[in-house]
């Protein structure tokens, strides 16, 4: 009777550490985040400094990652979305993205502007 009493200890033991360590696992790494980052590589220093709106607020600019990483994140909620690049002098084209779920909890975009006959950047 005490070996048994004594392999039930092992397992709820081992259950415990497990959960303990399941949960430090998503507590150290932040929970789950859901983030829409905007690589700009492409536009440069033409679009370093532009406001990104997303669902029409303003959320922050364009800004370098250190020297040579053009892309910027932000952390949305699950679900639809819509975001623009507003440069001044440019047409922001929209685009509508979702996050969450079956969308995964990152969404990248790549930012270009189409110079043709006006100033326009685009989300790709």
């Amino acid at each position: 009777m005490s070996d048994g009493m004594r392999s039930m200890r092992w397992r709820a033991a081992i259950l415990v550490v497990g959960a303990g360590l399941v949960g430090a696992w998503v507590w150290m790494t932040g929970g789950t985040r859901h983030v829409m980052q905007i690589d700009f590589s492409w536009g440069g220093e033409f679009l370093e400094g532009a406001q990104v709106e997303i669902d029409g607020q303003d959320v922050g600019v364009l800004q370098r990652y250190g020297r040579s990483n053009w892309v910027t994140g932000f952390e949305v909620e699950p679900g639809e979305h819509v975001v623009r690049v507003l440069r001044s002098g440019c047409e922001a084209t929209p685009e509508t993205f979702t996050i969450g779920g079956d969308g995964g909890r990152l969404v990248t975009f790549m930012a270009d502007v189409d110079d043709g006959y006006d100033c326009r950047v685009l989300l790709r």
